[in-house]
């Protein structure tokens, strides 16, 4: 079943990432460059205002995966109302709060050409509407995820994700504005509340209308505020240094920023779907008391995970100028190609942590992941700022990957055998070591193809292939373990006769 899930989470995660990045460059031609900008500056400035979230998701779905594996049907239904009035509610607060503040934003902080002025205040206040769809859109999202029906919510996302970016692109060629790309973006989140509600119905589950206890909502909000402080960091993460760099910097330096942020963090972030359905599955172990089975699953997931991050990394390394020419142009290799690199390297680094975040939640200590996030969050956007005002896009990408490699080292030391059972040396030895030690032997083996074969797109696709074809020997070789190894050889057998 982890597996499966896997597998369909991850699914519903790659066709919108492909999507998305195929879109880049048809909003870019019908925006412009300064347009293309000013969405991403107008999707982060909503963004942020995720901030009043205090992540009750996060509680949420631990507490319905444990309700239904003890089959307490009548908390299971407190948690679930409990969570939709208050994203109800927060979706409302929130998007009244980014409608009535957008001309002050727009007008006092950011570094906007004057006749950009009028067009990003409306898109931002139409913009106000999303925010408050995407709020219940997420917390609905989780209930089949607390259930391990990844197939019903990949289903979803990968739909509605696919969606998005199709009717952003055709809002953006017939009308060519920026407040239409997030109108049609809008639109289509009403669409996906519609059908996340008709799912939930479908699952025929026993969540007739039920006013949370005391206990729900004691549980739930004392697991939200610690989880709150990982919030915090997720959204200074994921918008602050957008938002710092169109402030020090303009929309066009935005956009050189933006697109190969973009690129790194889709390509990373496939792989924390991978792991990220091990939360419910570790909640369901606790509350059945079967923990112990938790162990060769951590490790084999860590020693995957960490493997396919270093694949990504390397092809990046080895083709991502190359990409940058033949997706969005040649004016964004120059500048973009740096950052790409370095923000791979940074979320790389970032990415070790996921797994042992998600199981220390799961076994009840959040807050310890929301202490390490929230140091995290505030040092790395305060060396992002700092890089960003010394050395531009670039140094913004350097400040993200020293904030990596300080957090991430300090957070794996710390959690393992305090509140994660499975030691330091257990998960570096058979969850991360070999993975890194084997994925550095090889690209430092393949990295001076890049110089040796012709530059072109050509060259590139021969060299890409064969890093993906040494890697996947090797992984076979020395990644798979024995039994899985031997597996995999007896279904090849199966499939030749």
């Amino acid at each position: 079943m982890f597996i499966r899930n896997s597998l369909w989470n991850v699914t519903g995660s790659a066709l919108p990432a492909i999507a998305a990045l195929a879109s880049v460059p048809l909003l870019i031609s019908a925006l412009g460059v300064e347009g293309f900008g000013i969405v991403t500056l107008v999707n982060s400035m909503i963004g942020y205002f995720g901030v009043l979230d205090i992540n009750l998701s996060a509680g949420a779905i631990k507490y319905l995966a444990e309700s239904h594996a003890a089959g307490e049907q009548r908390r299971f239904a407190e948690t679930f109302w409990f969570g939709a009035l208050f994203y109800g509610g927060l979706g409302l607060l929130g998007g009244l709060a980014i409608f009535m503040t957008g001309g002050w934003l727009v007008n006092g902080i950011f570094n906007l050409p004057e006749q950009c002025h009028a067009t990003t205040v409306l898109a931002l206040q139409v913009g106000a509407a999303g925010f408050a769809l995407n709020q219940m859109q997420s917390y609905l999202l989780v209930v089949p995820q607390s259930l391990q029906r990844y197939d019903r919510s990949a289903q979803s996302e990968a739909f509605f994700g696919v969606l998005v970016n199709v009717a952003s692109v055709v809002a953006a060629l017939s009308d060519g504005s920026v407040a239409a790309v997030i109108a049609a973006r809008v639109g289509v989140s009403l669409l996906n509340v519609i059908y996340l509600a008709y799912l939930i119905r479908s699952l025929k589950l026993d969540i007739c209308l039920a006013w949370p206890g005391t206990d729900v909502r004691r549980a739930l909000t004392r697991f939200s505020a610690y989880a709150y402080l990982s919030k915090i960091a997720t959204t200074l993460h994921q918008h602050g240094d957008k938002l710092i760099v169109g402030a020090l910097a303009g929309p066009v330096a935005l956009a050189f920023y933006t697109v190969p942020a973009t690129l790194a963090s889709r390509m990373l972030g496939l792989t924390y779907r991978l792991s990220s359905v091990i939360y419910p599955m570790t909640s369901a172990l606790a509350a059945s008391k079967r923990i112990h089975e938790l162990r060769p699953i951590y490790l084999g997931t860590m020693r995957y995970v960490t493997y396919i991050n270093l694949v990504a990394l390397g092809v990046i390394v080895l083709a991502g100028d190359e990409f940058l020419r033949h997706w969005v142009g040649e004016s964004f290799v120059a500048q973009g190609y740096p950052v790409l690199v370095l923000m791979t390297v940074a979320l790389l680094l970032d990415s070790l942590t996921n797994i042992p975040s998600l199981v220390n939640d799961a076994l009840g200590h959040p807050e310890v992941s929301g202490r390490f996030a929230l140091v995290r969050g505030i040092l790395g956007i305060s060396l992002v700022y700092v890089g960003a005002h010394t050395a531009g896009i670039v140094g913004a990408a350097i400040g993200h990957l020293l904030t990596a490699i300080l957090m991430s080292a300090s957070f794996l030391l710390f959690v393992h055998e305090r509140t994660v059972p499975i030691s330091f040396n257990d998960t570096l030895v058979q969850g991360l070591g070999k993975s890194m030690s084997v994925g550095v032997i090889v690209f430092g083996v393949l990295f001076p193809l890049k110089w040796l074969i012709p530059q072109g797109l050509l060259g590139t696709a021969l060299i890409v292939s064969a890093a993906l074809l040494t890697l996947a020997l090797a992984g076979f070789a020395f990644i798979v373990s024995g039994d899985e190894r031997a597996a995999l050889l007896a279904v090849a057998r199966r499939m030749r006769q």
